[in-house]
């Protein structure tokens, strides 16, 4: 991984700063060209062993509701919201980055992403069908609560054999 590379993550994923970091992610946007060439070797290092360090396993977890309309006093209506250091974040997006991992139609979470680009997608692949004299059909689901009712065992099966997370 090249400081170049390692530098276009920090710049769509170091906005936010955890509270785990040692610095806010402005004083490392200011030190750049000092700590680059650290984060890179570190990136490496975790990269090229398959281990994260057990201080970047470190995340704060914060309860969001998963609707507004939802209660608050029942814990099953909130999911954990992660919230990663900077490093963990880097080498997170850099290992899914070079193992094509990422999904390419997921618009959650992803810079320049949002539900009305998912949404325009969607509508273009329709014109572009009925342009070409296709069937249409739309099936929508509601997947709010589907991680609620995933067997976990087979999860973390999957998880391993797709993206060799073994849960240590």
């Amino acid at each position: 991984v090249t400081e170049h590379e390692i530098k276009n993550i920090i710049d769509i994923v170091g906005k936010k700063s955890c509270e785990l970091d040692p610095d806010p992610a402005k004083i490392f946007q200011s030190c750049q060209k000092t700590l680059l060439p650290i984060i890179t070797k570190i990136s490496n290092e975790s990269l090229q062993s398959g281990c994260m360090p057990g201080k970047l396993k470190e995340a704060v977890l914060k309860p969001k509701l998963k609707k507004d309309s939802l209660e608050y006093e029942e814990y099953t209506n909130f999911r954990p919201i992660s919230n990663l250091k900077l490093l963990s974040k880097v080498i997170e997006k850099e290992h899914l980055a070079n193992n094509n991992l990422e999904e390419p139609f997921q618009s959650a979470y992803k810079r320049f992403h949002s539900v009305e680009t998912a949404l325009l997608k969607v509508q273009n692949d329709i014109l572009v069908a009925i342009d070409n004299h296709k069937c249409v059909v739309l099936l929508l689901l509601d997947m709010s609560a589907a991680f609620d009712t995933v067997d976990h065992e087979i999860l973390l099966q999957r998880m391993f054999k797709r993206f060799g997370i073994d849960g240590q």
